[in-house]
């Protein structure tokens, strides 16, 4: 009986003493998956000695005073774990010496027990973490092959930033800049009036998304959404996406110019690109009707006419002919 209650005072000394756990630690796993920084794979190369490897956590200054978890895995889906990982958030200074003992190493965060059981576990890093990079340690031993990787978690609305410019086209892509979103581009969800926006790549402060090319015309909210969480909302013009109506000549010889016919082409000429099959066509003049190119020097064949104005692919693709004078 002495022994239980000395395993369950125990127990209880470690609950209410482990740095830097917070009163929202139990629910740990339950915030949202807004990842603001990640590391890994870090893979064993299957030796027994111990592998080190050295990185950062990336905490973008806003989300500095917000709840934080660190969630580590121990191998996944298609790979294994290591044998035992131990992983340090060091106190900064030098880069050097980072294996003169543990003790030198920084806060553990995980040491040899923590997969035991199972292949991944939670860390409070609430106030644990400055503003920009956070220098980790990481040591183990595993199979070839093994795996170990982390990431930062948070919550908090991302904010958009004032659009610049304020108007796009269906079927263009889009950059957005503000703070807050995840670096995992599926995670953000980006609406722009009835329509979700494809996430292309984003890395916390900007992303670039893809108008659709049935998007209608017209002013539309815009915002950015993390789960149950929105950013402030911003009206965005959407113009309709450029169209190819005709082109002529449509036999012509490099070196000639191609006249192209239709809507929605951009006045300034260096934001019109035009492709005869794949070879680039110089663009020479333009206004919002037409565009006038020089056919490159390609094979003879017939080819299809691809315009992109303003970002955005245009509809319609005429075919014409490349031939060469015979000498």
């Amino acid at each position: 009986m002495g022994k239980k209650f000395l395993a369950i005072l125990f127990s209880l000394i470690c609950s209410f003493t482990t740095p830097g756990v917070s009163a929202d630690a139990q629910d740990l796993k339950k915030l949202p998956r807004v990842v603001i920084s990640s590391g890994g794979p870090y893979t064993a190369n299957g030796g027994a000695s111990i592998q080190s490897f050295d990185d950062a956590i990336e905490l973008p200054r806003e989300y500095s005073n917000k709840p934080l978890a660190l969630v580590l895995t121990n191998g996944s889906v298609n790979s294994s774990g290591f044998s035992w990982v131990r992983m340090f958030l060091q106190n900064g200074g030098s880069d050097t010496n980072l294996q003169a003992g543990a003790q030198e190493l920084g806060r553990m965060l995980c040491d040899e027990n923590s997969f035991l059981n199972n292949a991944q576990m939670y860390v409070d890093m609430t106030s644990q973490l400055a503003p920009g990079r956070n220098r980790i340690h990481i040591e183990g031993v595993g199979r070839q092959g093994a795996q170990f990787y982390w990431e930062l978690r948070s919550i908090g609305a991302p904010q958009l930033s004032k659009l610049n410019p304020r108007v796009t086209m269906a079927g263009a892509q889009l950059v957005l800049a503000g703070m807050g979103f995840s670096v995992r581009p599926s995670e953000n969800i980006v609406m722009l009036g009835p329509a979700q926006l494809q996430v292309i790549e984003s890395n916390g402060h900007m992303l670039q998304v893809y108008v659709p090319p049935n998007m209608p015309e017209g002013q539309f909210p815009l915002y950015v959404g993390i789960q149950s969480m929105r950013s402030n909302v911003l009206q965005m013009e959407v113009l309709p996406s450029p169209k190819v109506s005709s082109v002529n000549p449509i036999r012509l010889l490099p070196g000639q110019t191609i006249s192209i016919r239709g809507s929605g082409f951009s006045t300034t000429p260096q934001e019109n690109r035009v492709y005869i099959g794949r070879y680039p066509a110089p663009v020479v003049s333009s206004n919002s009707q037409l565009i006038n190119a020089i056919v490159p020097n390609m094979p003879a064949g017939n080819a299809k006419i691809t315009v992109v104005a303003g970002g955005a692919t245009a509809q319609g693709n005429p075919e014409i002919s490349i031939s060469y004078l015979n000498r």
